[in-house]
């Protein structure tokens, strides 16, 4: 899965995708870069307030313009840079 996951995941950072937590359904930030097999999600563009590297293989599912991982909110602190 994690192959499937790195190639559907490839032009996501060149789109600036949308990040949601499954179990809130809450944005979190966009995706601005992918770091071997993580991803590099930033909230706010202009002033960053958090930034994450999340591994790949928390993916739940993709949109065409919104990735979904499958982790709680209160998890994000584990993850964040």
């Amino acid at each position: 899965m994690a192959t499937n996951v790195s190639e559907s995941l490839e032009n996501y950072a060149f789109k600036r995708a949308s990040v949601v937590v499954n179990h809130s359904e809450r944005e979190i930030g966009k995706v601005f870069a992918e770091y071997k097999d993580k991803l590099v999600i930033i909230d706010g563009e202009n002033k960053k307030e958090h930034e994450y590297l999340i591994p790949k293989t928390k993916v739940h599912r993709c949109s065409d313009n919104q990735i979904y991982f499958n982790i709680s909110e209160t998890s994000l602190k584990e993850f964040e840079i």
